[in-house]
């Protein structure tokens, strides 16, 4: 009798995914930081395993921060202290930063720019549900086998009684060389475990949701729902999600200050570069980098603004064409809200720290 066995190949189908919300760009599922991707851009997904999606970084990145390498099949590194932004296009918007020492392979250049591209890893979160459904393996034509079945056991001897083997306990196994069953369960190499911090969930209905381990509960879960896992303690859990709820339920609205203040970049200006701020900021004018405020690349536009609001001092905010005819419809002194990575945190003759803008808008 001749058995019929089924194998199945996978691909993995690859998309293009907008970024729901900012997340760090790890090199491997839980492992190094490589950087970090921006909400509302798009990038090229690929595998998906329970917890993390593989993403690719292409974009340009300004000459000058990068070197030549050998290194592990790749051609360039990120020498720029606290790393550099990835842009869109030369000049462009920013679609992620990469940290100092971040392996690259090189595309293409134009101009003082350079076209470079890095896989990584982001949590399925930052994606939103997009990145279950588009970026799951797609299981490709079964092939049909023909497969021979062993031979029959021979039939027990009538001479002596049939007994099952000893089974070995914990002290036999290292003698026998059998293994404990708890080994034999170890997770898959993908699969997320306890010591994990960083990863996705799905909350079952009716759970409850308490501010602190053992705490009053706070809220009840209705139906399933997607949150994002922060850390763990002992039987507990601490998970972030989204939703929405009515203006007129909230109590009070306030704006919270920067949690890294000007006087802070100002009195250690190495400390915050490559730190993400979101900082009040007066307009003045928008203006053109040249050779004394080396910080930027010549011919850079930057807004020239006051602040932190209420902090007095002024500060260099690198943008884009488009942004910067945005600013250009201001008037001077009028307050905007910026969301920057902090790129130096003075220049060679001020005190005066020079910002990449990420996004803004007008109070």
């Amino acid at each position: 009798m001749v058995l019929l066995l089924t194998v199945a190949t996978a691909v993995s189908a690859q998309s293009r995914l907008r970024a729901t919300r900012a997340a760090e760009f790890l090199k491997e599922p839980g492992g190094l930081r490589l950087g970090s991707l921006v909400a509302g851009a798009s990038y090229q997904t690929g595998k998906v395993n329970s917890a993390h999606v593989e993403t690719m970084i292409d974009g340009w990145i300004p000459s000058v921060s990068v070197q030549p390498t050998r290194r592990d099949g790749f051609d360039l590194i990120v020498t720029a202290d606290g790393g550099q932004a990835v842009r869109g296009g030369p000049g462009g918007s920013v679609i992620a930063r990469v940290v100092e020492g971040t392996l690259l392979t090189k595309v293409g250049a134009r101009g003082s720019w350079t076209h470079v591209r890095r896989s990584g890893w982001v949590v399925r979160t930052m994606f939103g549900g997009a990145a279950a459904s588009s970026s799951a393996p797609a299981a490709a034509a079964p092939k049909t086998i023909a497969v021979q079945p062993p031979p029959p056991p021979p039939p027990p001897s009538r001479s002596a009684p049939q007994t099952a083997p000893p089974v070995p306990t914990t002290g036999q196994a290292g003698r026998s060389g059998a293994v404990p069953a708890r080994d034999t369960a170890s997770p898959k190499p993908d699969a997320p475990v306890d010591s994990m911090v960083s990863g996705a969930a799905t909350l079952r209905g009716g759970s409850q949701v308490s501010a602190t381990p053992d705490g009053k509960p706070l809220i009840a879960v209705t139906s399933p729902t997607d949150v994002e896992i922060l850390d763990r303690s002992h039987d507990w859990v601490k998970v972030r999600f989204q939703g929405w709820v009515r203006t007129s339920d909230l109590i009070a609205e306030t704006t919270a200050g920067p949690r890294i203040t000007g006087a802070m970049v100002r009195s250690a200006p190495e400390k915050y570069v490559g730190q993400t701020v979101i900082w009040r900021l007066q307009f003045l004018s928008v203006q053109e980098a040249d050779a004394l405020r080396p910080e930027m690349p010549k011919g850079q536009l930057y807004v020239l603004a006051r602040g932190p609001l209420p902090e007095s001092g002024f500060a260099y905010l690198m943008v884009t064409k488009d942004q910067a005819a945005t600013f250009q419809r201001l008037a001077p002194l009028d307050e905007v809200q910026v969301e920057a990575i902090i790129r130096a945190g003075r220049t060679r003759y001020l005190p005066t720290p020079v910002l990449e803008m990420v996004k803004a808008a007008t109070r």
